[in-house]
């Protein structure tokens, strides 16, 4: 199902309140439970920069908290939804495994939102999964041990200013097939209100937004590909439409265009990043006061 997961994690993106404090519980404690049995949290954890301190290092935890786009910043707590799920189909000791990483800011009404995201794609997954499907090698013949579907998730924190917080996250899923599938999501958040931002709430004019990044997007793709581009599959890709532009990381500088494999280009060219200064969406009359502006 390469794209059924990306539609239903789309969905959650756009359905799921910005301030979800009350639902959860533990949702003002960032060392206490979070949601269930099922979940763990790995709140020793401080993230750094990959040549710093191991995770479980406590002593250079202060240190080594929060660098991931250039802007230390203490306080950003790495977490871990895992969940193992039993039963796998003959051959496989284990059906599915989950393993998703997310940051908490330090900020109740933020850092619930987050995890009822993160939660909701783990649900979405477990309960769209197929776990008797046919044509999965079993242990004995592919070699392997490990479970016969997997989801993980990873993310980097981006600080376009004192004002507004972007995480994106990469999430990789296996359900069979010749490989798994990469989605790159992201989400966008004040730090004034904990308001979590769409496109309408980053410009006064989406419309003219969108504009603005399909055109950019496709001259700035067209010239990387050079004369091999999938012209077609460049075309749809960037089309302004809401859908092909769900995956913007705020960044100092402007935006980053997350586009997704197979979205502009084959798998094999790998997940497509296409930076904007901020100056070239002022026409659109982007909130400014996001970027310290």
């Amino acid at each position: 199902m390469p794209r059924v997961l990306y539609c239903l994690l789309t969905g959650l993106l756009l359905c799921l309140p910005a301030v979800t404090a009350l639902a959860l519980p533990g949702a003002d404690s960032l060392n206490g439970p979070l949601l269930a049995a099922s979940w763990t949290s790995v709140d020793e954890a401080a993230i750094g920069a990959t040549d710093g301190p191991a995770a479980g290092d406590s002593s250079g935890k202060e240190a080594a908290a929060a660098e991931i786009s250039g802007s230390r910043r203490p306080g950003v707590i790495d977490h871990l939804l895992q969940r193992p799920l039993p039963d796998g189909p003959a051959g496989h000791p284990r059906a599915a495994e989950i393993n998703i990483n997310y940051p908490s800011l330090g900020r109740s009404d933020i850092d619930a939102d987050i995890r009822q995201w993160v939660t909701g794609i783990a649900d979405a997954f477990e309960e769209h999964l197929d776990i008797n499907a046919f044509g999965l090698p079993s242990t004995e013949q592919s070699g392997e041990s490990g479970p016969a579907f997997e989801l993980w998730g990873s993310y980097s924190v981006s600080w376009p200013s004192d004002a507004a917080v972007s995480i994106t996250f990469e999430i990789w899923n296996y359900t069979g097939g010749a490989h798994g599938n990469l989605d790159i999501m992201t989400l966008n958040y004040s730090l004034i209100t904990g308001q979590r931002l769409g496109l309408v709430d980053l410009f006064e004019t989406p419309e003219t937004a969108l504009n603005l990044m399909s055109a950019w997007s496709r001259q700035e793709l067209a010239r990387r590909f050079g004369a091999g581009r999938p012209a077609q599959m460049l075309k749809d890709g960037t089309e302004p439409l809401v859908e092909n532009f769900s995956s913007l990381t705020l960044t100092p500088e402007g935006i980053c265009i997350n586009f997704q494999p197979y979205q502009v280009a084959p798998w094999a060219a790998g997940v497509q990043k296409v930076n904007m200064p901020l100056e070239e969406l002022l026409q659109a009359r982007p909130l400014l006061a996001l970027w310290g502006r």
